[in-house]
Formats: C-alpha cells, structure tokens, sequence
C-alpha cells in the first residue's frame, strides 16, 4: 500500500490506548502505543485477530490487536476526539459534584442520581461506564462488560478494598 494516500478513519484505539508493533509478534516488545481514542485506518486483518493499521498522524503502518478496536462504519459512530471528549466531560463533571458533595451543597442522592448520568456515556450500539470505586471504565455492548481501563487511580481508604484486578 502506498502509505501517502488519503486516510479514511475506519476504527478508533480503545480508551485506554493501544499497544503496536512494526510486525505482528507479540513476543517481541511493543514499538509504541497508539493514543486514547486515536483514529485509525485498518489496511489489512489477519485470521490470528491482527490488523495492521495507518495512523492518522501519518508514519508507517503498524499492528496492533485488532479485536480492540472500535469501528467506526456504524451509522451514527462518534469520532475518537468526540468519544475523549465526551469522557473529558463526564470525569470533570464528576469533580464538581465530589467538590459539590463535600461542600455539603447537594445530597447524597443528588450525587448519586449525577454521577450515575455522568457516568453513563451511550455511544452507537455500546455504553460506557465509569465504576467510581475501582476508577475503571467499562464498556457494555447489551451482551457483555469488558474493562476499558483506569480513568484514575482511585484514593485508598481505610474501610475500602481494592476493586477488581485488571489483570
């Protein structure tokens, strides 16, 4: 493929970004790591889950795990950019609402009827979701939860236990 064609973004890393390499062998050390959300173009899959795929930043194509990609063909699909933004949003809203609830400002049942709608990030035919204990987002696509990573670390406390692995 001729790398300096137009980029067409067919599908965006995972929240959480994306290990790549220059050659799909995952016994070898990633090369790098695609971005949060970045868009991506997918040139080529193989049967073993593989896609090599051109950034929109531009260099050479690299490999990356291509079950974890989010495709972005759906009618309707949000944009990488969007989807950041969209989480930028929700974990900064639920800032002002800790700040708000230890102000004593609002309830704890405002608070928790909030950070729930916060939260909860509807995108194409999936949702996403931030569990506040363990500071993890997941994604649920109406059959299965699947761990998208830690939007932050979460503060330890003395009654509470640590969430579930990420493993």
């Amino acid at each position: 493929m001729n790398v300096s064609q137009t980029f067409a973004a067919t599908h965006t890393a995972p929240v959480e970004g994306l290990d790549f390499w220059q050659a799909p062998d995952v016994t070898k050390r990633p090369d790098g790591r695609l971005a949060p959300a970045v868009e991506v173009q997918v040139l080529e899959r193989a049967p073993s889950g593989w896609a090599r795929v051109l950034r929109a930043s531009g260099g050479w194509p690299v490999w990356v795990d291509g079950r974890r990609l989010d495709e972005l063909t759906r009618r309707g699909a949000t944009t990488g950019a969007e989807l950041l933004a969209r989480i930028t949003t929700a974990l900064e809203t639920y800032q002002r609402l800790l700040d708000d609830f230890g102000a004593h400002r609002i309830d704890f049942d405002a608070f928790r009827r909030q950070a729930f709608r916060a939260g909860l990030i509807m995108r194409d035919d999936s949702a996403l979701l931030l569990d506040l204990p363990s500071g993890t987002w997941y994604r649920y696509d109406g059959v299965q939860l699947y761990a998208q990573g830690r939007a932050f670390q979460p503060p330890k406390t003395e009654s509470s236990s640590s969430g579930p692995s990420e493993g």
